[in-house]
Order: structure tokens, then sequence, then C-alpha cells
């Protein structure tokens, strides 16, 4: 089975949203109708639904929910992913708010801070535990996904704590670049970089959605 780019996991899990989102009253679509909310050729999408084993039928489309649940479990949704929330203030209590996360096998375990009067909280149902914690908790759970909710200047020293205590799988919502190990992977989620790549935009180009944030491995 053909290993999916990250371009084409991020065009399936767009369908995906359209489908659960925008059309879901829909019993079929199209790939027309898909490749005009997102400013793609239809081709293209046709070619990333082919890959998900689902069939279309002309002047008919795709039945919503088989696609759905063909892009779910090609992206695997459904498979549990359990992570740790570093950071329990504004940003990391809002991530742990966000309910939606159940729905693509995202499952936070705990948050994880060092300031004492956070520390013994729970934010929706998820316990705030020390930060040094992290290295007995990551050995206990197996699980060595990290979201990085921290202060910009914090989030060097933090990451290279858990580093230190296992993490391998980093999703950064800080702005700070960080060093690191080539044996470790880290997503920037950079929610200035997307708007301001939405602000130089020409307003008559389609839709600028896909995002040229990549998965940059280490390089320390």
């Amino acid at each position: 089975m053909p290993v999916l780019s990250d371009k084409v996991i991020h065009r399936l899990t767009l369908y995906h949203c359209i489908l659960k989102y925008t059309l879901i009253n829909q019993d079929r679509v199209s790939s027309f109708e898909i490749a005009n909310l997102l400013g793609l050729d239809n081709s293209q999408v046709r070619k990333d639904i082919a890959l998900c084993g689902v069939l279309g039928h002309k002047k008919q489309g795709y039945n919503s929910t088989e696609l759905k649940l063909a892009i779910e479990q090609k992206l695997g949704f459904k498979e549990t992913k359990e992570v740790f929330i570093i950071g329990a203030g504004h940003l990391g209590t809002a991530l742990a708010n966000y309910t939606d996360f159940k729905d693509y096998g995202i499952d936070i375990l705990c948050l994880l801070d060092n300031n004492p009067n956070k520390i013994g909280k729970e934010i929706n149902g998820k316990k705030v535990l020390p930060l040094e914690d992290l290295q007995s908790l990551i050995s206990r759970v197996n699980t060595k996904n990290i979201i990085l909710a921290v202060p910009a200047k914090q989030a060097q020293a933090v990451t290279d704590y858990a580093v230190q205590c296992g993490a391998q799988f980093i999703w950064n919502f800080t702005p700070t670049v960080l060093k690191i190990p080539k044996n470790v992977m880290v997503y920037y989620e950079n929610i200035i970089s997307s708007f301001m790549q939405m602000y130089k935009e020409p307003i008559n180009h389609k839709h600028t959605i896909f995002s040229r944030l990549k998965i940059m491995k280490g390089h320390k």
C-alpha cells in the first residue's frame, strides 16, 4: 500500500470536513462540488478519492456516507492516538476543550504544566499534572506524542526536556522553530503564517487553503 503524501492527507481531511459539515444533508456528492469549494482541479479530487477505494457513478457522484467512512478508514480516524498537552494556559486549555479531537481518534490523556496554581485542576475532564511527571507517563502508557502549547520563550527548553523524556512526535503550537534531534519529528501549526498567506493572496484567486507548513524532521 503506497504511503500518502502530506498534500494528499491534507486534501482528504478537507474532503472529510466538507462531507461532515458543509454538505451534511446531501446523500450524494460529486467531485465537481468538492473541487469547486476548494478551488481544485476536478481530476485531482477524483484521483484522491480513488486512493480510498471508492467508485463514483456518472452523473450521480459518490455516496456521501460511503465516501466519508472510506476517508476515515484511509486516514486512520478510528485508530486511537494518545497525546499529552504540555502547557495548561489559554491555548492548552482551548485544545483540551476541543471535543472534536475524539472524532479523529485523538485522545488527550492529560495536560502537564510547571505552574503550581494549575497542577491538580481538571480541564474538560483531563487532569493537569506536574511537568516533571512526563517521563514516567511516557514510560507507563508508551505514548510519545506531544502537543506543545507553552509560551514561546519556554518552547525550546520544554522541548529539550520532552525529548529527553522520550517524546518523538511534537505538534508545535508555539511560534518557536525548534532545534531537535533527527529521530524526532515536529509539525508546526503556525497561525500567523496561515493568516499572512491568506492576506497576501490576490482577491481574484480561488481559495488558497492548502497549508504550506510541512512536517519537518530534526535539524540539530
